[in-house]
Formats: C-alpha cells, sequence, structure tokens
C-alpha cells in the first residue's frame, strides 16, 4: 500500500496568505509529482496482473502436455511476452521509485519553504491574512494571531479585523480598505494603525497587502502582511520629543542670549546717549555764552562799531546753534525732508564748481558722473549739507593738499549685498580723499555723533548727518578707512521713479502786500518774536494760543490771508491737524507750517504744505510768508 502525501492545506501551521513564487511553484510541482504517480502505479498493477496470468497458463498447458506446434508457438510468444512484461514492470519501479523520490523531495522544499515563511514572519514581527471580498471572511495565519494575541477563531471576518484596532485609528483604516475596492487603479493596501495585545499593551502595525480581481474586474482577494512597527514608531516618539525638548532648550537658551544681548545694547545706548547729551550740551554752552556774553556788553557799549561786532557774534552764534540742531535733528532722523528727483550729472557739477572755490588752494575737486546715471529722489538741500561736510571733512584729513573725488554710479541691491538688507535701484555716491585715513578704532566709530578725532574744532557732527541723511532718505550709509591711504564715505541713495525735470527759471520777487496772518503758536516768548517780526515786516498778526482757538476764531467770522502754525502743539491737536481740517472748512486759505523739531517728518512730508524751519532771519520770514501767500493767485 502506498504512503500518502499530505496536502498543502493540510501542512501544520500552514499560511492561508502565501503568495511568493516559490511556494507556488513547489505546489505546482508537488501536484504533477502526485498524478504521475498515480498513473505509473495503475500501470504496474495493470503488468503485474497479465503476468501472473500468463505464467499460470503457460504452466497449465505444459502440465496437460500440449505439445502442438501452434500451441508451442503461441507459448512462445506468450513467453516473450511475458519476459517483455517482466522488463516493463522492471522499469515501471525504477521510475515509480524515482517519482516518489521526486515527489519527496518536493514535498521537503514545500515544508522548508513554509518554515522559512514562518520564521521571517515570526522575526519580522509580521502575520499574514486573506480576506475574501465576495464571502467577507477573512483567514489569518497563526503568526498574525499570536502577534495580536487572539483566540484560533477571533479573526473571522472584515469587522472582527476592525474591532482589533484602536476605536481612533478604526476610521482612517476602513477608509484605505474601502478606497482600494472603491479604485480600479490602485491595487496596492497601505494602512498604519494602533491595536491593543492583551498583555503587550498598545501596538503599532502597518498593513500591506494586494487587491486581487476576478476574470470581470470584481473585487476577489486582498491578500497581505500586518507588520509590527512599535519599536520604530516608539523610537520616531522619542526623537520627536527630544527634538521637542531640544527645541525649547534652544530657546530658552536664545532667549537668555537675547536678553544678555538686550542689557549690553541698552548699556551701550546709554553710554551713547551720554556722549551725545555731553557734546550737546558743551556745544551750547559754547554758544550760549557767545549769545549771553554779547547781549551783556551791547547793553553796555554805544561805540557803533563794537555794536556791530557783537551784533554779528551773536548771529553767528545763533546761525551754528540752528546748523548744530538741524545736523542732530538728521542724524535721528527727525527732520521734515523734502525729497524730489535730481539730475545729478549738472547737479553735482555745480556742487564741484563751489567745492573748488571754498576749499584750499592746494586741493583737487574731481566729479565722475557717468551719462547713464539714474536721477536720484532726495532732498536737495540736505543733499548738498551731506556732501559738504563731508568734502570738509576731507579737506582736514589733507593738510598737505591731495584730491577729492566725488563720483555717482547706478546700483542694483537684492537685499543680500548691504548690512541693511537694502532692495531696489539705488544711486551710489562716493567722497574720497586721499588724506590720512582713519586707525580701525577710529573707523569703527565714525558715524558715532559728537564723536571727533579734532578737539577743538568741529562738532563730530559731519559723518553722522551724512548717515542719518542717507538713512532717512530710504538709503544708507559705509564708509571704508586705512591709515595713510584715504578714506571713502559711499551714500546708497533710492532711484527716483521719474525724470529729474529741468531747473524752474526764478521769477520776479512779486510785490508785497500786507497780510492778516493767523499766528497759531503756544509759546509766549516765542509768538511775541513772530508777532514783533511780523509787524516790522508790514503785516497784521493775530494770535491763537492753540489750534482749537484758532478754528473757533475762524468760525466766529475771521478773515486771514494765511495760517502760520507751529507743527508740535500740546493737546489732542496740533498743526498738522489743524491744516487738515482747514482744508476741509477753507480750501483756499494757504497754510505756512513751522517747526524747530519736525517730531513728524514723514506726516509733514506727506502734507505737502510749506515749512519754515526754526530758527529762522527776519528775511526767511519774509521770503516764506510770500512764497505761501503766493500760492492762492490764479495762474
Amino acid at each position: 500500500m502506498q504512503q500518502r502525501v499530505p496536502i498543502a492545506g493540510s501542512v501544520p501551521g500552514g499560511n492561508p496568505g502565501r503568495g511568493n513564487a516559490e511556494t507556488r511553484a513547489l505546489r505546482s510541482a508537488l501536484a504533477a509529482a502526485r498524478v504521475e504517480s498515480a498513473r505509473l502505479a495503475a500501470r504496474l498493477e495493470a503488468a503485474e496482473r497479465q503476468l501472473m496470468a500468463g505464467r499460470a497458463l503457460v504452466s497449465a498447458r505444459r502440465a496437460a502436455g500440449e505439445e502442438d506446434a501452434v500451441l508451442g508457438e503461441a507459448l512462445e510468444d506468450l513467453w516473450s511476452l511475458t519476459t517483455e512484461l517482466e522488463e516493463a514492470n522492471s522499469q515501471l519501479a525504477r521510475e515509480t521509485a524515482e517519482r516518489r523520490a521526486e515527489l519527496a523531495a518536493v514535498d521537503s522544499a514545500l515544508r522548508e519553504s513554509e518554515d522559512r515563511v514562518r520564521l521571517a514572519h515570526r522575526y519580522a514581527g509580521a502575520g499574514a491574512w486573506e480576506w475574501d471580498v465576495q464571502s467577507g471572511t477573512m483567514t489569518c495565519s497563526a503568526e498574525y494571531r499570536d502577534l495580536l494575541g487572539l483566540d484560533p477563531d477571533a479573526c473571522g471576518t472584515k469587522e472582527d479585523w476592525l474591532q482589533s484596532i484602536l476605536p481612533e485609528d478604526r476610521a482612517s483604516a476602513e477608509r484605505a480598505a474601502l478606497r482600494l475596492l472603491d479604485e480600479p487603479g490602485t491595487p496596492e493596501f497601505e494602512v498604519e494603525y494602533r491595536a491593543r495585545h492583551p498583555g503587550k499593551g498598545i501596538l503599532w502595525l502597518a498593513g500591506r497587502g494586494r487587491l486581487q480581481r476576478d476574470a470581470a474586474g470584481r473585487p476577489w482577494r486582498l491578500t497581505g502582511l500586518s507588520i509590527d512597527i512599535t519599536a520604530r514608531k516608539r523610537a520616531e516618539i522619542a526623537l520627536r520629543d527630544a527634538n521637542e525638548n531640544l527645541r525649547r532648550e534652544v530657546e530658552k537658551e536664545v532667549a537668555a542670549r537675547e536678553a544678555a544681548q538686550a542689557g549690553v545694547t541698552q548699556t551701550l545706548k546709554l553710554e551713547a546717549l551720554g556722549r551725545l547729551t555731553g557734546g550737546v550740551a558743551h556745544d551750547f554752552n559754547n554758544l550760549l555764552a557767545v549769545v549771553s556774553a554779547g547781549i551783556s556788553l551791547l547793553a553796555r557799549t554805544e561805540d557803533p562799531a563794537r555794536r556791530e561786532r557783537l551784533t554779528s557774534s551773536i548771529a553767528s552764534a545763533a546761525q551754528r546753534g540752528a546748523d548744530l540742531t538741524r545736523r542732530l535733528l538728521t542724524f535721528a532722523r527727525r527732520q521734515a525732508l523734502r525729497p524730489e528727483p535730481i539730475a545729478l550729472g549738472p547737479w553735482l557739477a555745480d556742487l564741484g564748481g563751489m567745492l573748488s572755490r571754498s576749499l584750499q588752494a592746494d586741493i583737487a575737486v574731481e566729479i565722475a558722473t557717468p551719462e547713464d546715471v539714474w536721477p536720484v529722489h532726495a532732498d536737495p538741500s540736505e543733499l548738498e549739507l551731506a556732501l559738504t561736510n563731508l568734502a570738509l571733512n576731507a579737506r582736514d584729513a589733507m593738510p598737505r593738499g591731495g584730491t577729492l573725488r566725488i563720483s555717482a554710479g547706478n546700483t542694483t541691491l537684492d537685499g543680500t549685498e548691504e548690512p541693511d538688507g537694502l532692495q531696489g535701484d539705488f544711486l551710489r555716491l562716493e567722497v574720497s580723499d586721499t588724506g590720512t585715513g582713519m586707525a580701525p578704532e577710529v573707523l569703527a566709530r565714525a558715524f558715532e555723533p559728537f564723536f571727533t578725532t579734532k578737539p577743538g574744532s568741529g562738532s563730530g557732527l559731519g559723518l553722522a548727518h551724512a548717515y542719518g541723511f542717507a538713512r532717512q532718505s530710504g538709503g544708507g550709509a559705509r564708509v571704508r578707512s586705512r591709515e595713510g591711504q584715504g578714506t571713502c564715505v559711499t551714500l546708497l541713495l533710492p532711484r527716483a521713479a521719474e525724470e529729474a525735470s529741468a531747473p524752474a527759471q526764478a521769477e520776479p520777487a512779486a510785490e508785497e502786500r500786507p497780510l492778516r496772518v493767523l499766528v497759531v503758536e503756544d509759546e509766549e516768548a516765542v509768538a511775541g518774536l513772530v508777532l514783533d517780526m511780523m509787524r516790522h515786516l508790514g503785516h497784521a498778526p493775530i494770535r491763537a494760543a492753540s489750534p482749537a482757538l484758532a478754528l473757533e476764531m475762524l468760525e466766529r467770522g475771521l478773515e486771514p490771508d494765511l495760517v502760520f502754525t507751529d507743527v508740535l502743539m500740546p493737546g489732542g491737536m496740533d498743526g498738522l491737524d489743524l491744516a487738515a481740517r482747514l482744508k476741509a472748512l477753507r480750501p483756499g486759505l494757504p497754510v505756512l507750517l513751522t517747526s524747530g523739531y519736525g517730531g513728524a517728518p514723514a506726516r509733514v512730508a506727506a502734507a505737502g504744505l510749506p515749512l519754515l524751519r526754526k530758527p529762522y532771519t527776519l528775511g526767511a520770514l519774509r521770503e516764506a510768508l510770500a512764497a505761501a501767500a503766493d500760492v492762492r493767485k490764479p495762474g
């Protein structure tokens, strides 16, 4: 009796989800070997039966003594056939033995393949499963049940699989399965979810599978693996927590460093403020000494020549004080600028001619301006003052003469070339000299106000003014220098959006006429002087101590020719607010602003009104009033 070989499905621990090529090839070979073995066994039994029957017939004939020739020939043929059958039987026996050996080898290979799969699943923390889509049933391998700690009959349907997933991940896992069924072009199944093991707690699993469809394209079977990825997920969570802790530590460290840096910066600011206030106090004390001493002497002398000298000294001190204040405001970016397009070619040529006449004879002035240089958007008077200050600094650095060069060029910045992150089109104005240059420690403080290496001369505001002007204009300032090799100061100023217009021809001064001026000034002393100056010029001033009072006077019927108002005043309304109200109430009424501080430079510039900077002379007041009153003339 033949030994029965177990069929594939009866292999212990059989995996319903096997789909690898090796296992399938072994199963196919095993089935073919079984068929061939059965066929050979049937042939062998038939040959054995024929052989036994022939031998029995020959023996019976010989015992009966039948020796006739015909019978002899038949017996010979039968004996020959019997021999052939014996040989065939031997051959068949050998083939049967070979087939059985092949069958045993295939069966052994199949068992080894199944053992390798089970071993791989065990060490990979994986379990196989198969979902019959048509019937809705699921079959799980022993490894899958061990992976989740399930009972042998726990994995029966798709609903059983969903119940094994934590409620938080159940919906996403079901969506992944339904999407696989609804989208024909997506045969691969991938999902990560959490499940609870009775002994190990919560596990992270990664489901991977492939959907097979029948000939009609309908979903048939989904075969796949579930892999334990708990260790990887825990490592990711630990890494994320470590990164978060590191981020918090870095933030704490950065905050501590920023606090320390802020303390250092505050200390430096206080030191700079101390130097600034000390410099201002020193310079203004000198100017006030000239003014106070000059006034005392002026009251005690009757000599006209001496009175003229004293008056000139007092006026010079006042002008120096005004210049000092103007430079400080520019450095602090509190000066109200009036930028406009400037054609640098002719403008720098005129400035170069003025500097050639002003500087000492042994200093050569060179102006280099390309023909294609862009127009610059800047305040002409402040730009002239900045370049003049730089030229005077260069002159002081060349006591034995040299060359002063002012050049202009176009440049486009992308935000990475300059420390201030400037972007766009700019004009690069460079003022260079061949003088003594600066030491590194001096260069580091070049833009500080009241820092000077020339005791007894200069205020230390030349470079500071140029820096403040460039920054307030929307650009920047740079300086480079080496001892014995001269200095180069670079101003970066924005390009004008439109071309510069030709300078307007000066018109003949209009004939002055008496004006009724509403003066809005809160300071009593200043208001008294302004009223006296206007009366001296032949005008009829009327004072209002606040913008609110000025509006009240206008509502009562006052009809002034012009409103002359300070910009900064206490209360809820300043001069700019008053100008805005007057624009709505009296559209044709001219307004002239005045300020010594310019605390709102952007608002002053946006107002588009004429501005007379304090302090001002009688002549400057006359020109400003005439220009402002002339605005409402037709034409």
